[in-house]
C-alpha cells in the first residue's frame, strides 16, 4: 500500500527513527516556523503496524502514517476545536472563575474531556453554576481567551492553500462567534447559552439552548461544512484534544490529536505532543 510518512518535532528528527521507515527514493525535508519536518514517501503492508512501531519510540516527535488521497493531495478542508485546541484556555472554566465556583467547574471539564463524564450532562452541570452572571461578561472573558501558538499560523497556511477551515466547539458561540470572525475562519458551531432581562440586566439563566455540541454533533458538523464546500470526508482533516472530538476523528479523513488527553490522542491518526498548533500543517497541507 502507497503511504507517506510525516514526522513534525520542534528540535531535530532522530536520524533513527526515520531509519525505521522503509525505503524509498522520494523524501522531503525542510525546516519550518515550529522546527523541522520530514516526509517518505513509501509502501507499506500494514500501515497501522508502521505506525505503532514509530510512535512507540519517537518520543517528542510527532508522527503520522498516512493513506489514501491524502498520502499525496492536500487536505482540502480543516474543522477544529476550539478550548485547548485553538486556544490554550477552556471558556467555561474562564466564566466559572467569575462565578466563584472555577475550581469545581474546572474538575468536571478536566474528567469530561478525559472521557470519564458524559459530555452533554456534565455541561448543563456546568452551565447551571453560571446562573445569574450578567452577559458584560464575555467580553471580559474573550479577552482571557488565548490563542495557542502557530493557531495564526496554521491559519494562514489553510487560507494560502485554498483550503477552508473552521471550528466546531462544546464552548459557547456567544465568545466563539467573534472570535472565528476575528481569525477569518470560513465555519464556527458551539452552544448557545440562553439569557434573561433580570431588572433591566441581562444575564445567564444557567441553561444551553438548543443542540448540545458533544461528539457526535462535532462529526454532523464535519459532515455539514464538507457538504457545503463539496468536500469529499476523505478530504477532511479534524483536529482536537478531548474526548469530545472522536465523534469528528472518526468522521475525517485524517485525525490530528493536539496536545491531547490520552485516550484522544490513542484514537488520533497523529498525535502531536509539543505546543505549536501549526505543526498540523505537515500533515495536513
Amino acid at each position: 500500500m502507497e503511504i507517506r510518512v510525516t514526522f513534525a518535532s520542534a528540535g531535530p528528527i532522530p536520524g533513527s527513527l526515520v531509519a525505521m521507515v522503509p525505503p524509498t527514493a522520494h523524501v522531503t525535508s525542510e525546516e519550518t516556523n515550529f522546527g523541522q519536518q520530514i516526509s517518505l514517501y513509501t509502501s507499506h503492508d500494514d500501515p497501522a503496524l508502521l505506525r505503532n512501531a514509530l510512535r512507540a519510540v519517537a518520543g517528542d516527535v510527532a508522527v503520522g502514517v498516512i493513506t489514501g488521497p491524502l498520502v499525496d493531495e492536500s487536505a482540502r478542508l480543516i474543522l477544529m476545536d476550539v478550548d485547548s485546541t485553538l486556544t490554550t484556555t477552556e471558556a467555561i472554566d474562564l466564566l466559572a472563575d467569575h462565578a466563584g465556583v472555577g475550581a469545581r467547574v474546572a474538575d468536571i471539564t478536566e474528567r469530561a474531556m478525559r472521557g470519564e463524564l458524559d459530555f452533554g450532562a456534565s455541561l448543563r452541570e456546568r452551565v447551571a453554576t453560571l446562573a445569574g452572571l450578567p452577559t458584560s461578561i464575555f467580553e471580559e472573558v474573550g479577552a482571557a481567551m488565548t490563542l495557542s501558538t502557530g493557531a495564526v499560523e496554521l491559519i494562514a497556511a489553510a487560507k494560502s492553500a485554498g483550503v477552508p477551515i473552521g471550528v466546531t466547539s462544546g464552548g459557547f458561540s456567544q465568545l466563539v462567534a467573534p472570535l472565528a470572525e476575528r481569525l477569518g475562519l470560513d465555519f464556527h458551531n458551539a452552544n448557545h447559552l440562553e439569557t434573561e432581562l433580570v431588572d433591566g440586566v441581562e444575564v445567564l439563566t444557567g441553561r444551553v439552548m438548543g443542540q448540545v455540541v458533544d461528539r457526535d454533533q462535532k462529526a454532523r458538523d464535519l459532515a455539514r461544512f464538507a457538504h457545503a464546500n463539496g468536500v469529499d470526508p476523505a478530504f477532511t482533516v479534524a483536529i482536537g484534544d478531548g474526548a469530545n472530538d472522536l465523534g469528528m476523528f472518526d468522521a475525517a479523513g485524517l485525525s490530528i490529536a493536539y496536545c491531547a488527553k490520552p485516550v484522544t490522542a490513542a484514537a488520533a491518526d497523529v498525535a502531536i505532543g509539543f505546543p505549536r498548533l501549526d505543526a498540523a500543517a505537515a500533515f495536513a497541507l
